[in-house]
């Protein structure tokens, strides 16, 4: 049985070892012990059994088709890549490391939502106005500084964005663990984020039935704690995922791209480009000019709100997909050699 073990390492030994492959190869060994089984308890020796059921299932081009693995095994691209080896120690440093950046990015995203929150409270208190401005601007800064951060606490690990790697199925069994485990902490967040969102309008509501302007104020206040509270959430269980799939992923990943330089999605227009980039810069000046000029600080915050919405149609009129774009291009040339012939 050994013999035979060891015969079927060899011959998955060049694929990758993705759940496709690994289940193959399971389902592989499970045949040649029963026919191996079989052959003993008709009377033959080890080594005739052994020798039969290599013949039998030791060409893996003509079984391929019946183990659902033919395109992997022809898969020459993949044969072209030389893939870095990711150990199990730099798996779970890896984890570790984007769990700390991840959370850095949610808290820098939160201060962000929330530094409006500053100059309302502080109207809403009778303090004097510089003071919310102030700290609205530390909220800022501080967010901003701990989104660059956690960019820089995954520096010494954007080999596994921008090399082909791979990993052995100790990490893969452990990360499927991880996936499993963190499953309904996903569910929990993105729900409980989501639901935050839906419902921030309800503590503006019940506070201006109270009256009262302090209400009106703390109203508003609240409403950006809840969207702030569930985007961080939302951002927090989404990214964790998406590390887990993509660590998961890496023997399946073909085109070794960097993220940022995939650019899936493009504003086509010239001119609507050029003002998306500066949009929110734009909304920020009007943001300040607005409540410096008639100090509504509990009113001007809906600026934002409306800014987001209106960025989320400006997108979806204007944002063509490159893979739309490609097809639209192919289907083009088509159509002009059809005409030339």
């Amino acid at each position: 049985m050994e013999t035979i073990r060891n015969y079927l390492e060899s011959m998955f030994r060049g694929l990758p070892q993705t759940d496709k492959v690994m289940k193959a190869k399971s389902e592989l060994l499970q045949m040649m012990e029963d026919k191996y089984t079989e052959l003993i308890r008709s009377g033959k020796t080890e080594n005739e059994a052994v020798g039969e059921v290599i013949q039998n299932f030791g060409n893996l081009e003509d079984l391929a088709e019946d183990l659902g693995i033919m395109d992997i095994l022809h898969q020459t691209k993949y044969s072209d890549v030389q893939r870095r080896k990711v150990s199990f120690e730099e798996i779970t440093e890896y984890i570790t490391a984007k769990k700390r950046a991840i959370l850095m990015t949610a808290a820098g995203i939160f201060l962000c939502i929330n530094c409006v929150v500053f100059p309302i409270l502080t109207d809403a208190l009778h303090i004097n106005d510089i003071v919310g401005v102030v700290l609205m601007f530390v909220a800022i800064g501080v967010g901003v500084v701990l989104m660059c951060l956690s960019n820089a606490t995954l520096e010494q690990w954007r080999y596994i964005k921008s090399e082909p790697c791979s990993i052995d199925a100790v990490s893969i069994d452990y990360l499927k663990n991880k996936i499993r485990d963190f499953t309904p902490t996903y569910s929990v967040l993105s729900s409980v984020g989501v639901l935050l969102c839906i419902l921030c309008f309800i503590p503006a509501a019940i506070m201006d039935e109270l009256g009262g302007r302090f209400m009106d104020d703390l109203g508003g206040a609240l409403l950006f704690v809840f969207v702030g509270a569930g985007v961080f959430m939302m951002v927090y269980a989404k990214q964790t995922k998406k590390a887990y799939h993509r660590l998961l992923n890496l023997n399946d990943q073909i085109d070794f791209e960097e993220d940022e330089k995939r650019s899936i999605e493009k504003i086509q227009n010239k001119n609507v480009r050029a003002i998306m980039s500066a949009y929110w810069s734009v909304v920020t000046c009007i943001y300040l000019c607005v409540s410096f000029l008639t100090f509504r600080w509990e009113l001007t915050w809906l600026i934002w709100p409306i800014a987001a919405a209106v960025n989320t149609i400006i997108r979806a009129i204007y944002t063509v997909n490159d893979g739309e774009k490609k097809t639209e291009k192919t289907s083009e040339k088509n159509v002009e050699k059809i005409y030339e012939e």
